[in-house]
């Protein structure tokens, strides 16, 4: 009788490394002098471990010492020595068997998951988690190039220290002029990342929402079956503030449908902590101010399907309703959705809110410099009339859903600039 379990490959991934690999890594305080001065107490020892070897493999397979600050000649031999080994695979314009057996930084990946589906060969693999698992190790070496250049840009520009090429006369003009190509190469590495991970890399996290309610009608007069004639409008507003987190979680999906967790799922999130700890967004501290908020007990805490989390005073008292009445029978045009937002935003200033200092403060203390993001909300009793004797009408409407005869915009946020 067959072995049914005969080669039957396994499933379990292990980030796995051999003995005789790791004595010839450098030991974690021998890396970049940089990596060494950050403030990565947010992440566990295990995942930089497991980080900074594979990023040491990238660097011993293209003899360059992971230790070493990388100067301007030499950073760019690397990058681009690393881009056309790793695109090498598809020279023929497909992706070709052999040419990825022979690709060393594919061959990273490979010695990293021994024990993973032979994502090399085409008659075992599974099409869609072998497509998934290459594209998102493509994501890792381009966050690795990322995390080199940014530490260049850093060491240069804040710290201020001149590490000169033996061949190149450097002067502060030379300087700026090469960070500048850096910036323009990083733009261009960002671009081939999947959108979760170029959006993870660059939000700001911390959020102060100054809301406005508006509620508007119109009196107007009916002139025949088709047309009406605005006579005037009146508004009711109110508003708050509100602090909101965003999460850290990243997006790891490819397209729309099932989303995989990649099997370098903790190599990206990694990378994406030290990339944010590079551009200083502060992630370890808003994790202290979250835990501050969570502590008191006179915030409303609501997590969203994102998992952001917004808080909001508990007993606030909302702002006095304030009204108004607008006569624009003389001139129609009074009536349109830039001057509606243009009358509130004027009357309702930030710190004419009362628990937005209270938010700020907590903010202050930690050292954060939030996103202030005022939002207006306007709401009508029957939208398909008040909306529609907007004299700019013609220019917004379609920026609309329309809705049981209603138009709305909950599916979607307008941008507007004062």
């Amino acid at each position: 009788m067959k072995n049914k379990n005969k080669n039957k490959y396994k499933y379990t991934v292990v980030n796995y490394m051999s003995k005789e690999v790791f004595k010839n890594l450098k030991r974690m305080t021998d890396l970049h002098p940089l990596l060494i001065k950050l403030n990565l107490n947010g992440i566990s020892s295990n995942e930089l471990s497991l980080f900074f070897t594979v990023r040491s493999l990238i660097f011993s397979t293209f003899n360059t010492n992971p230790s070493e600050i990388l100067v301007y000649n030499d950073l760019k031999v690397f990058l681009t020595s690393v881009l056309k080994e790793f695109y090498r695979f598809n020279l023929n314009g497909y992706v070709n068997q052999q040419n990825m057996e022979l690709n060393r930084v594919f061959c990273v990946f490979r010695s990293l998951y021994p024990y993973y589906k032979d994502v090399f060969n085409q008659k075992e693999r599974m099409y869609l988690s072998w497509n998934h698992e290459l594209e998102h190790f493509h994501n890792l070496i381009i966050l690795i190039l990322l995390l080199e250049i940014e530490l260049y840009i850093k060491y240069y520009t804040e710290l201020k220290i001149a590490v000169f090429d033996d061949d190149d006369d450097e002067d502060e003009d030379s300087i700026k002029e090469k960070i500048c190509l850096l910036k323009q190469e990083k733009s261009d590495l960002n671009k081939t990342l999947s959108g979760g991970l170029r959006v993870s890399l660059s939000r700001n996290r911390l959020i102060i929402q100054d809301r406005i309610y508006v509620g508007f009608d119109t009196e107007y007069k009916n002139i025949d079956s088709q047309t009406n004639s605005i006579l005037c409008y009146t508004t009711a507003s109110t508003s708050e503030c509100l602090l909101r987190i965003r999460s850290t979680e990243i997006d790891f999906s490819l397209k729309e449908g099932k989303i995989y967790l990649p099997k370098t799922a903790s190599l990206i999130t990694t990378a994406v902590k030290i990339i944010r700890v590079l551009r200083c967004k502060n992630d370890f501290e808003l994790d202290k101010l979250e835990s501050y908020l969570n502590s008191r007990k006179d915030l409303d805490r609501l997590v969203l399907n994102n998992h952001d989390v917004i808080y909001k005073q508990k007993n606030f008292n909302v702002n006095e309703i304030r009204t108004e009445f607008h006569d624009v029978r003389l001139d129609k045009s009074q009536f349109s959705l830039k001057n509606l937002l243009d009358s509130m935003i004027k009357n309702h200033d930030l710190d004419t809110i009362s628990n937005a200092k209270f938010f700020r403060d907590c903010v202050l203390q930690q050292q954060l410099k939030p996103v202030f993001r005022p939002e207006c909300f306007l709401t009508a009793h029957f939208t398909a009339a008040d909306v529609s004797l907007f004299s700019d009408f013609n220019q917004i409407k379609t920026k609309f859903t329309v809705l049981n005869k209603s138009f709305l915009t909950l599916n979607q946020t307008l941008s507007y600039k004062k």
